[in-house]
């Protein structure tokens, strides 16, 4: 016992830990995006062994924490800072095993006092034997449920044996069952026809149909039984037409009709036809293609004798329906469903509020207007829910969700989970201040590599400025658009400089929107050699010409095939009408949008971007994208041309209307001189109703010089070009008795410092003129980073120019991923989840940890190189750099995870303030604690014998950095996730990745035989 003791306590098996929860949560996230959320939970996330590795985890951190006395003076800070953990798995713990979650679903006037829990469950019960289990049924993991009854004295064996997701019923025959209508129907604007089950007392409530079989309520369809014989009656004349002939018999509204299978029946837009009538069927499940919302679990009845296997219909989030089989004298009952769970109060429902993009159907938020009602403690209160704004009481805190298509009910999820929360906020804050002490501890380890560094003739780490780094990061085309007319270039430059009032309420320069429009829609900075300007412009003045260009760009490769996508990759607009002017994928766009965004599938997200991307041209074409005329109230929204603005006289009411459309057909008829004339007046009456507004003449045009600088695009070749002859002159002097001129490395080392201060300056500029700090989105993200390596460069480097070279070539390389990733900017209103300030703290701060631990990687890199060049003349001098790299590269890695792990929890706090869960193991949030597990490894392996060295670090300070790679781009394109508000898809792996990997591997590995040899011949020697 006490050997097994020993070995659970060990700082090696800690290790083990480690990477088996990398390596298990890891797994997890792939499993998740193949075969669904259930079968991650079921395989690892919700099973005892996984909980078993973090126990043994807090049991070996406790363990050592008295064992190495984290709790001496010296050592204080370091045991606050491990403590935090401990905490955090504890909140974690009662989060688990004590609180719960559900949905809340509530229609307009209705009230509701229960919410349906998120855990699934399994129900049998026969003749008052019952029993329920919580089950995460998935294809993968079926066999979740086994019970037995005594059935007439026989024991009745009941378990499940499979499961279908999104299955869809199948009626079929039989003497024990009921009669059932297998229903097909369309609608207006619908993809295609539809189907439904109809059983006796069936309603289908659709906008515009209503159907019913043997319903009290006369619906607008009613089928009925008469002499075991099929009917249906209408409300609505109806046309019945013979499939085979198209013959067509005209009936009255209120005529019975006989129902005559596989004729096709119609009112107006609506179609619909009986495929086929069962006068007695069950069902049975089969996999359909399509999103159904309904599962299925298939259940073995055995008694020793004889078997049937019965499937059991429901879904995830909703009230489970029961099932009955005849068994023995008696019924045996059958659910899977969730499991409702009342609250002590209710919640009214006045108004469900759903805002649309201007000229659109798109939702962009949604709010419900809800009264609070508790008699017990009488309370009757008014409270609007949306998202960020919650609604907390008795422990219970209610977020918007999702809403009913037709608009007319809510969805809010419900958190009950008031201790696990503020015992896991306690550790968060355990966490920040064991940070900060253990920085500036005399005694910790970052302190005894600084004075490692001194003690190696370097002056001291501004340690103060390191931790304020961490706290503030806080071609084809060119043919087809000859034909497109070309506009005056005085007409786009005036254009260009009008004022408009973005989405966001920002007053800028219409260049600026124009900019983003292009990008968003076609993720290119300008279409058939045209500027953004031009684009824009033309796209009003000439909109049936730019219905037929392929320009709207789809990133999801089988929805781009699906839709006869031009290249694979853009649609015109008008492909995506038919000739009726049906908008073809409006009903895909809908259930999308139905969907909570952690349902969405990778598909449906795509159906999201498509549809805004199509909405942007449309108010593109119509002009209502541009907020041009501001009003006399100035915390109202400008109006766009051709709005009624009644609150004006009659000639500035008539400009508002009718002005920028004389603009139009002036640009039209090519009449430069009249163009100019409106824009000059458009400029005044901006000047004169919105002089208090606009920003004014000095930041229009720095914001329209930084759009034609675009100073980041600029500077990363210079970076790459200056790092790269930095390091050259560096390795160069290593093999030369006599080293170059000293004025090279300076001057290189000088040159990226004044690339520095660009960059810095481009941040600056870049917060001054979007008025929110640079880090909102991915691009302004990767600029961030870029700008953190370089300034950890600068810090770490000041007598080290490798360094600084090292990190010059990090940040060349950061600001050119950039680039790529530029062309999806925000230009409708941000995701409302994203409206908080927790998502600025939280940003900022891991982004900046990618810099240093992007710093740690490249210098990990160069002492390969080191190792590589090594030999008998210059061991010494190699030795050197190594020794000193080595310690900088420790140095940043440290501050790299403590940022890096404060920033992932506090990612937690902002998802527990917007949708009341602080850790769901979305595939993001399990990749940052995959990479915060992975560098706490990497960090600790100086610890442990076998592991310790200066090569092992150097290599694992290298490959931990592919969990960076995969936590910031692999979840965004490849896994699924509520990670990825309008950050695009991938088209797939650049061919320059795998060669870079293999030629990294190839250094890495002609490292590890020089540096091997080299050892030996040290011992050798000695």
């Amino acid at each position: 016992m006490k050997k097994l003791y020993v070995f659970l306590t060990s700082l090696p098996f800690m290790s083990f830990i480690f990477l088996a929860l990398a390596f298990s949560m890891a797994i997890a996230t792939f499993v998740e995006s193949s075969y669904g959320t259930p079968t991650a939970r079921a395989l690892v996330y919700n099973t005892r062994w996984f909980e078993v590795l973090w126990g043994l985890f807090a049991f070996n951190l406790l363990n050592n924490m008295f064992r190495y006395r984290f709790f001496t003076s010296r050592r204080f800070t370091l045991g606050l800072f491990h403590v935090s953990f401990l905490v955090m798995i504890l909140g974690a713990a009662i989060t688990r095993y004590f609180s719960f979650e559900g949905m809340m679903h509530i229609r307009e006037n209705e009230s509701a006092n229960y919410i349906l829990s998120t855990e699934d469950y399994f129900y049998a019960g026969f003749d008052g034997q019952e029993k329920e289990k919580n089950v995460r049924f998935s294809e993968v993991t079926p066999k979740q449920f086994r019970a037995k009854f005594n059935v007439n004295g026989l024991k009745v064996k009941v378990k499940s044996t499979g499961f279908i997701e999104n299955a869809e019923r199948k009626p079929v025959a039989s003497d024990s069952g009921e009669p059932v209508i297998d229903f097909v129907f369309a609608t207006p604007g619908g993809q295609g026809m539809q189907s439904y089950m109809f059983q006796l007392g069936d309603v289908l409530d659709y906008p515009g149909f209503t159907a019913g079989f043997n319903v009290p309520d006369e619906k607008l369809i009613n089928f009925f039984l008469q002499d075991g014989q099929l009917y249906l009656s209408s409300f609505a004349e109806l046309e019945e037409t013979t499939m085979a002939s198209q013959e067509t018999v005209a009936f009255n509204s209120g005529d019975t009709i006989p129902v005559k299978p596989m004729f096709l029946y119609g009112f107006g837009d609506y179609r619909f036809l009986v495929r086929n009538y069962y006068p007695s069927a069950t069902f049975t499940a089969v996999k359909s293609q399509a999103e159904t919302n309904e599962d299925a679990v298939f259940i073995e009845i055995s008694d020793g004798i004889k078997k049937q296997t019965v499937p059991v219909f429901g879904h995830s989030g909703m009230v489970s329906d029961t099932v009955r089989v005849p068994l023995g004298d008696g019924t045996l009952k059958l659910a899977y469903g969730a499991m409702p769970l009342v609250v002590p109060f209710s919640i009214y429902l006045k108004d469900f509020q759903l805002e649309r993009y201007p000229g659109s159907d798109s939702p962009s938020s949604f709010a419900s207007e809800v009264v609070l009602k508790d008699q017990e403690k009488g309370i009757t209160e008014d409270i609007r829910i949306f998202m960020n704004n919650t609604l907390n009481h008795r422990g219970y805190k209610f977020f918007q969700s999702s809403y009913d298509v037709d608009e007319k009910g809510t969805i809010l999820s419900v958190n009950y989970d008031f201790w696990g929360t503020w015992i896991s906020y306690l550790g968060y804050f355990l966490l920040f201040v064991g940070i900060i002490t253990s920085l500036v501890n005399k005694y910790s380890y970052f302190r005894f590599l600084t004075q490692k560094l001194k003690n190696s003739s370097v002056k001291a780490v501004l340690l103060f400025a390191v931790f304020g780094t961490m706290a503030l990061g806080a071609s084809a085309q060119s043919g087809m658009g000859a034909g497109i007319p070309e506009i005056d270039d005085e007409v786009v430059q005036e254009f260009r400089e009008l004022w408009v009032q973005g989405v966001d309420g920002r007053i800028e320069p219409i260049s600026t929107l124009t900019s983003e429009i292009v990008r968003k829609v076609s993720r290119k900075s300008t279409l058939y050699g045209k500027s953004s300007d031009e684009v824009v412009l033309s796209m009003m003045t000439h909109p049936e010409i730019w219905r037929s260009m392929p320009i709207v760009r789809v990133a999801e490769k089988s929805l781009a095939a699906q839709l006869g996508a031009i290249d694979n990759k853009y649609l015109t607009i008008q492909s995506l009408f038919d000739e009726q002017g049906n908008y073809r994928i409006m009903e895909a766009v809908r259930a999308a949008y139905s969907k909570a965004p952690a349902f969405r599938n990778r598909i449906e997200k795509e159906y999201i971007y498509l549809d805004e991307r199509v909405n942007i041209c449309f108010m593109v074409f119509q002009g209502t994208m541009f907020n041009l005329y501001p009003r006399e109230k100035r915390e109202d929204s400008w109006y766009p041309p051709g709005a009624v603005a009644q609150e004006y006289s009659d000639g500035d009411s008539i400009f508002i209307k009718s002005g920028f459309q004389l603009f139009l057909q002036s640009v039209a008829e090519n009449n430069t001189s009249d163009a100019v004339q409106v824009l000059k007046a458009l400029e005044n009456f901006q000047v004169k109703y919105g002089g208090d507004l606009i920003p004014g003449e000095t930041k229009r045009n720095i914001e329209i010089l930084y759009n034609d600088i675009n100073p980041f695009k600029r500077i990363f070749p210079f970076y790459l070009l200056f790092g790269f002859l930095l390091l050259f002159v560096l390795f160069v002097n290593i093999f030369r008795e006599k080293p170059l001129p000293r004025v090279l490395k300076y001057g290189f080392a000088g040159m990226i410092a004044l690339l520095f201060l660009v960059h810095t300056v481009g941040l600056a500029l870049r917060w001054y003129i979007s008025g929110h700090a640079p880090w909102s989105n991915g691009f302004e993200s990767v600029v961030y980073v870029a700008w953190a390596a370089m300034l950890a460069g600068l810090i770490f480097g000041r007598k080290y120019p490798m360094v600084i070279g090292t990190a010059a070539f990090l940040s060349g390389i950061a600001l050119f991923v950039a680039h790529l990733s530029w062309m999806n900017p925000e230009v409708t209103p941000l995701v409302p989840v994203l409206k908080s300030y927790w998502l600025t703290i939280h940003v900022s701060i891991i982004t900046a940890s990618y810099g240093f631990l992007g710093l740690s990687t490249f210098l990990g890199v160069m002492v390969m190189i080191l190792f590589v060049i090594r030999n008998k003349a210059n061991a010494s001098r190699v030795n050197g750099f190594v020794e000193q790299l080595t310690t900088i590269n420790e140095m940043s890695a440290t501050v790299g995870l403590y940022a890096l792990t404060f920033g992932t929890f506090l990612g937690g706090v902002w998802a527990n303030e917007s949708w009341g869960r602080y850790w769901g193991w979305d595939p993001k949030e399990t990749w940052a604690l995959i990479t915060v597990v992975i560098y706490s490894f990497i960090v600790h392996m100086r610890l442990i014998p076998a592991l310790k060295g200066v090569f092992n670090y150097n290599f694992a300070s290298i490959l931990g950095f592919a969990s960076v790679l995969m936590t910031y781009f692999g979840v965004n394109y490849y896994l699924s996730g509520l990670h990825s508000y309008g950050k695009g898809v991938a088209d797939g792996v650049n061919p320059a990745v795998p060669v870079s990997f293999a030629l990294l591997a190839g250094l890495i590995i002609w490292a590890y035989i020089k540096d091997s040899n080299y050892e030996k011949a040290k011992l050798k020697k000695n």
